[in-house]
């Protein structure tokens, strides 16, 4: 079994809440070199979402191994310590906060796993998504396409209401729940195999892990879900569209909350790539949408909807 955990925390922002400062990005880097080095992992990949950093780590330990969890723990330390010494925003006093997720599987021929990261963005920020990707016909046509996606999935939701779901059949109970303010999907499984095709951390920024291809979704399925930027709570700033944006940009100045999508063919050694997912420019139309929705929902300055 390889195992694909990923994992996220603020370490300091750098210019106040929208980067993170290349030191602390080498910091993470050099722990997990180091963790590569003493065979603890396969193979990790360091990215960065607003704030935050990304950690992606493949490794043979179950997906909740405590010592995979303080291995990311102690790397995130490292860079807090960077950020300390150069002053960098919100990292002065305060524990860090780290969230994660993991997905065991056998890896088969062709093992594509996408790895999501949200900026400001509250818990459960990934149910529309989730529920676009594994359960929404005019999202994913394999779902009436191909004969085991046609089986369904199981959604494993937690929060206000928690519960387990089987869609298509429980489909207007789940929505009643997973459209909750506090509400979590945190599990998907396919229904013609059990295997876990999705799996998300329950915190605030939390991160999504997605296996693609039968008896799952495809790539570009699962990527469709990120066509419309629905909006959320979890901003300080207020209500806010998720944006999705590229791994690879430096301009996350204004305050909305952002999602980055980095793929990977996984090998059981190697994480093969990754390649920026929500860089493409078709998703600019959804960018200006998220400029457009942002505009209006800030005018209502202190009467905006509940956070």
């Amino acid at each position: 079994m390889s195992t694909v955990s990923v994992f996220r925390a603020c370490a300091g922002g750098y210019v106040g809440a929208g980067h993170v400062h290349p030191a602390l990005l080498d910091a993470v880097r050099e722990a997990v070199a180091e963790a590569k080095d003493a065979a603890l992992v396969a193979d990790g990949y360091v990215a960065r979402c607003g704030d935050d950093i990304g950690l992606v780590l493949l490794h043979e330990e179950p997906a909740r191994s405590e010592s995979i969890a303080s291995l990311a723990a102690d790397a995130f330390e490292r860079a807090a310590d960077v950020g300390r010494r150069l002053h960098q925003h919100g990292v002065n006093g305060k524990p860090l906060d780290v969230d994660g997720a993991g997905i065991s599987f056998v890896v088969r021929d062709s093992e594509p796993v996408l790895c999501f990261f949200a900026d400001k963005a509250g818990a459960g920020a990934w149910n529309v998504h989730l529920y676009r990707m594994f359960g929404d016909p005019f999202n994913t046509p394999a779902l009436v396409r191909d004969a085991a996606t046609s089986k369904g999935f199981r959604f494993y939701a937690n929060g206000v209401s928690s519960g387990t779901f089987d869609l298509p059949d429980d489909l207007y109970k789940f929505l009643g729940v997973a459209g909750q303010s506090g509400s979590c999907v945190r599990e998907v499984r396919s229904r013609a195999t059990d295997d876990l095709g999705a799996v998300a951390s329950g915190g605030r920024d939390p991160v999504l892990i997605v296996r693609c291809g039968s008896p799952f979704p495809s790539v570009e399925e699962t990527l469709e879900a990120f066509a419309v930027p629905y909006a959320l709570g979890g901003s300080d700033s207020g209500p806010s569209p998720l944006v999705p944006v590229s791994a690879n940009g430096d301009a996350s100045t204004r305050s909305l909350g952002r999602a980055v999508g980095l793929g990977f063919q996984v090998a059981p050694d190697r994480l093969v790539g990754p390649r920026d997912l929500l860089g493409d420019a078709a998703f600019d139309d959804a960018r200006r949408q998220a400029a457009t929705a942002a505009d209006y929902l800030r005018r209502h300055g202190p009467f905006a909807p509940a956070r």
